[in-house]
């Protein structure tokens, strides 16, 4: 397998979202952030660097440019004063809904001349091939993460 591919995609990805998203301030490689944000806030940073696969310092950057830009807001975790509870901005809150249009319109792009058998063996591949990931980063953690709030979602 050549991960030649992967880069491809990846490069081909960043270059659709900033094309589609290049009059904002915000990199085109933080959109995916405000859309994991917009699918369970009140994520920790810690829990945001854990599933990103990022590193510390490159989340806390990221969610420092995220804040200056107005899209996220962060507070202090109530049950550990040491990490930042993260919550989306309006402002980010208005942007998220044409971000995952964008990012959808580019996966169906990825398979469009696909058949639907098709499609569904490129899913069941890249699922498989992401919990082998998974398994090999983590074979011993729980994929389960603590909440800064107490609500179900």
């Amino acid at each position: 397998m050549h991960h030649k591919w992967f880069r491809v995609i990846h490069r081909g990805r960043l270059a659709f979202l900033r094309e589609r998203f290049g009059g904002l301030e915000v990199e085109p490689r933080l959109l995916p952030l405000l859309c994991r944000l917009h699918d369970e806030e009140g994520l920790r940073q810690e829990d945001l660097r854990a599933e990103s696969g990022l590193d510390k310092t490159t989340v806390a950057h990221a969610v420092k440019r995220l804040v200056q830009l107005g899209y996220v807001s962060r507070k202090r975790s109530p049950a550990d004063g040491r990490s930042y509870c993260l919550a989306l901005t309006e402002k980010a809150k208005a942007l998220v809904p044409s971000v995952i249009d964008a990012m959808s319109e580019w996966e169906t792009s990825l398979t469009s001349n696909f058949s639907v058998d098709e499609v569904r063996a490129v899913d069941d591949y890249l699922r498989r091939m992401a919990a082998n990931a998974e398994t090999r980063l983590h074979p011993s953690e729980s994929t389960a993460g603590e909440r800064c709030d107490s609500g179900p979602r």
